[in-house]
């Protein structure tokens, strides 16, 4: 046991070194005009070998730069405004563009000049560099031997000047009047469409860069378009066009080389005006999608539009047409929806196929506004049919048909009825995958055989594959997305709420490949493939090593491992900190991964592992001389029982004798960013950074909600865990404020007319009256608003109609006269098309007549978040005034206590319409 005089000791010890604890964390406050410093990492590229990274950092104050660094030495190479930096196949050439700096920038734009990037090639292994002005574009030969710049086209021109540069000679060629140009796959082969004036000199050109020869392919007065490699091969394919007076639109045709490398063979020719069989009757084809070609080099596939005949064109009227628009209840896309997407809708087509060896053309689709997919191996294709059910399109539940077309044959069959959780077509692209909402399915598109892959599990209870967190309510249950198929095509892999499962596709039941329920850690498989790649190409291979992503659930503890071939899990790391993944080397044992913490600020580690990894890029150095706030998360219950978690960031300097003020901040699910490192910067208004080094503390507590209870179901839990903070006894419970946008916001008109422990709320653009908002529209993509209401971020469930009861409950209007806040702060955009800003003035004059104090901030020419940065400013920084007078009882700024006339507004904006006063410059003086 431990004697008194031991005790007493400690005491006086821990008495004698408290004030020296505060006075060591004592430390500056961020103020703004240091916000720039702060730096922020973007997604590191490493070198195919691994030996180099390349990552860009951000800066607050735009001053922007590309850090290039030697994994193995200590090298880092540093370029002012770098960006997009990619490396040469062989690892011995890194290219990038450099911008401008904010200055130049900001000059250029009032001066009402273009922007225009620089480019610049380094070799990492002499340090030479290459650098050419106005470059758009550029890209590698695939042996790493040439690179291509694309330089901006001239003013009034759509053709570019292309330079060619020998990287291994030093010697560089131009191309001029290039309208579109691309490198084959393998060696050094570039296709380049020349457009000249007049059409004298338009070509298909072809660039052979291992003996310097350049061919045409083919010359003529038409134009060229829409260049198409085969993968991995030497065959070409383009688009010619083939004008005729009698039609208001361009037709096409395809032309298509087979070795174009070697020099062999003419063209073979696609022409629907010389007829072919199977050819679409009345249709062209379009260049709108740009064909491809199956990987054995058989079908091309391209799009096609029916053709516009000048006979068919509208006549014009004698008299003045009125611009009336028809809105039908039959409309599935309302009208300002159809007006939104009509450029896409202009250019959309149906998807056909050339075979070349027998010149059959198979049509696969057959409505422009429904998709259609090539599967691998050229056997079939899908076309996906939403017609049927328009209603639930209409109204956020998206079933769909999917049909499939067999390429030899061109027959057409339906293969899958009112579908939600469709997953596509497998590697070999002979199958097809979905989920019923409980249950995994795959189908044979040769037999037609269906077989449920996961009955054995869901049935037994040994997995569950819906997404129980999803709380939207829905007619299907939502599933938690699937990683998709294996390689070979021989399995399909799923995830329950916290492990991999291989699923047989004989419909025997699984493998689970991860055991993360037992820790309650949730896994899941790293895919760097591009979202939009083919579908063989984000195909997980389970014979090489993959790598696995790890999350705490409840912990919110990150990290990864390996799933090794053998089947066996390699935990690499998992811990308090933030992990990011960067895609591995192309060819070396090389990972980059990120890592941070709220208050670490992040850095890159690359390496052969994660215990030899070597930091390579560190960030904010200045970081270390200022005061900074804590986050820690903490579990409570809202008031109807349910276990939630919420985050909560200390003040700057924290002093454990004082209350504090504190800003609540809600947005649904806010803990999984424990771990974010915050930059603070103005332009971000509701940052928790710039809060706690204002004094506040910070509470962002988790939301969840049962149907029909979207305002209630925020009170019950932000409530709930502002009490659970208040019990600490180390906030002021006279001084807690709210803060949110768009539905962030509409929680905050809630919360200021319903709950009775916020001091006063700021609303940014957010939801005020259930009943007028509901029947709107998102103005923006011009859909109905009844798709979110009822089964998106409201979970109404229902109609208005249906449960009106729930409607005037859950509307922050309906209590406004009885609103228990101090006052209330809107914001809206005069333009906003996502949230209506009439639900902001709306609320301000039902305030006004309700006699309460209520302040709108509309900022003209606006959205649904402020895009100017002077408005991001001047939001932010009313914000701090606002909470400042009310949370702080600081003096209130003329704008809170007596508003600002029209008058004084445009006198301030006329002294200020020639920008801000530069350093050393008078101020402008006007009588």
């Amino acid at each position: 046991m431990t004697s008194r005089t031991t005790i007493a000791r400690l005491s006086v010890a821990c008495a004698l070194a408290f004030p020296a604890m505060l006075l060591a964390q004592s430390k500056p406050l961020i103020t703004p005009k240091d916000y720039g410093k702060w730096e922020q990492l973007g997604a590191p590229r490493l070198s195919p070998r691994g030996d180099w990274v390349a990552v860009p950092v951000t800066r607050v104050s735009e001053e922007n730069e590309l850090r290039l660094r030697g994994v193995s030495r200590d090298t880092t190479i540093v370029v002012a405004y770098g960006t997009g930096a990619v490396f040469s196949p062989d690892s011995r050439w890194v290219a990038y563009a450099i911008g401008v700096s904010p200055k130049e920038r900001e000059r250029l734009t009032k001066d009402k000049k273009p922007v225009h990037n620089s480019f610049e090639a380094r070799n990492l292994v002499t340090g030479t560099t290459i650098s050419v002005s106005d470059v758009s574009a550029f890209a590698f030969s695939p042996d790493g031997r040439f690179i291509s710049m694309t330089r901006y086209p001239a003013e009034g021109k759509k053709t570019s000047e292309v330079l060619l540069q020998d990287l291994a000679n030093n010697v560089r060629l131009t191309f001029a009047n290039v309208s579109d140009q691309a490198w084959a796959d393998a060696g050094a082969l570039l296709a380049l469409t020349i457009d000249t004036d007049g059409g004298a000199g338009n070509a298909v050109q072809l660039y052979d860069g291992r003996s310097g020869a350049m061919r045409v392919l083919e010359s003529s007065n038409s134009q060229y378009r829409a260049l198409a490699w085969r993968p991995k091969s030497t065959d070409l394919a383009v688009l010619r066009t083939n004008i005729d007076k009698a039609y208001r639109d361009t037709a096409h045709v395809l032309l298509a080389w087979t070795n174009v490398g070697g020099g062999e063979g003419a063209a073979l020719r696609l022409d629907p005006a010389v007829g072919s069989t199977g050819f679409p009757a009345g249709t062209r084809i379009a260049d709108y999608r740009r064909p491809s070609w199956s990987r054995d080099g058989r079908v091309i596939y391209f799009g096609v539009r029916k053709r516009e005949p000048v006979a068919d064109a509208i006549k014009k009227s004698d008299e003045k047409v009125s611009d009336v628009e028809i809105w039908h209840t039959n409309d599935v896309r309302l009208l300002p929806q159809q007006k939104s997407a009509e450029n896409n809708d202009l250019r959309a087509t149906m998807l056909s196929a050339w075979r070349i060896g027998d010149n059959k053309v198979v049509q696969v689709g057959t409505d422009v506004n429904e998709p259609s997919t090539i599967l691998e191996g050229g056997r079939f294709a899908t076309e996906i049919d939403r017609k049927p059910y328009a209603w639930g399109w209409k109204f956020g539940r998206d079933d769909e048909d999917v049909w499939v077309v067999d390429l030899a044959s061109g027959e057409r069959r339906k293969v899958l009825e009112k579908v939600r959780h469709y997953y596509g077509p497998d590697p070999m692209g002979t199958k097809l995958a979905w989920s019923d909402g409980k249950d995994f399915w795959a189908v044979d598109l040769a037999t037609g055989k269906k077989t449920n892959l996961t009955a054995p599990l869901t049935s037994s209870k040994r997995a569950d594959f819906v997404d129980h967190d999803d709380d939207h309510p829905n007619n299907v249950a939502p599933i938690i997305n699937p990683a998709g198929w294996t390689k070979n095509g021989d399995a399909f892999l799923a995830y329950d709420t916290y492990d991999i499962w291989r699923l047989a596709l004989d419909g025997s039941g699984g493998t689970k490949l991860t055991d993360g329920a037992k820790e309650g850690v949730i896994h899941r498989l790293a895919n760097f493939a591009p979202f939009n790649a083919p579908v063989a190409d984000r195909a997980l291979d389970l014979s090489k090593t993959q790598y696995v992503s790890l999350r705490g659930k409840k912990t919110k503890q990150t990290g990864f491992a390996r799933l090794s071939p053998d089947g066996k899990i390699q935990r690499l790391v998992l811990a308090d900190t933030g992990f990011g993944l960067a895609a591995p080397a192309d060819s070396a044992p090389v990972i980059a991964f990120q890592r941070q913490r709220y208050d670490t600020p992040p850095v890159l580690r690359v390496g052969t592992d994660y215990a030899t990894a070597k930091t390579v890029v560190e960030t904010n150095a200045q970081a270390k001389d200022y005061a900074w706030g804590k986050v820690e998360m903490f579990n409570f219950n809202s008031t109807i029982g349910v276990p939630l978690q919420a985050l909560l960031y200390y003040p700057a300097n924290y002093d454990p004798s004082k209350k504090y003020p504190m800003i609540v901040y809600t947005y649904e699910l806010l803990t999984q960013g424990l771990h974010n490192y915050i930059v603070p910067r103005e332009s971000d208004y509701y940052n928790a950074t710039v809060f706690t080094q204002n004094g506040y503390f910070v509470l962002m507590p988790d939301i969840v909600f049962r149907p029909r209870e979207p305002g209630l179901g925020t009170q019950q839990s932000v409530d709930a865990a502002v009490r659970s903070v208040l019990a600490r006894g180390i906030v002021d419970p006279a001084r807690v404020g709210h803060v949110g946008h768009s539905q962030g916001g509409y929680e905050a008109a809630f919360l200021g007319t319903h709950s009775k422990l916020f001091a006063t709320t700021v609303v940014g653009s957010g939801i005020t009256d259930m009943i007028s908002f509901a029947g709107q529209l998102h103005w923006q993509p011009g859909s109905a608003e009844f798709d979110h209401w009822e089964t998106g971020q409201f979970r109404m469930q229902v109609a208005p109609w249906e449960d009106m009861k729930a409607m005037i409950d859950n509307s922050p209007l309906a209590m406004v006269d009885k609103m228990p806040v101090k006052a209330m702060l809107l914001e809206a955009g005069s333009d906003d098309g996502t949230v209506d800003p009439r639900q902001a003035s709306l609320f301000y004059n039902y305030a006004r007549r309700a006699g309460k104090d209520v302040v709108l901030l509309m900022y003209p020419g606006e959205g649904h978040g402020l895009q100017k940065k002077e408005n991001q400013l001047d939001y932010e920084r009313r914000i701090l005034q606002w909470f400042g007078h009310y949370l702080k009882g600081d003096p209130a700024p003329a704008w809170i206590a007596n508003g600002q006339t029209a008058l004084e507004r445009r006198a301030l904006l006329d002294a200020n319409k020639d920008g801000p006063v530069q350093a050393g410059a008078p101020a402008v003086v006007r009588p």
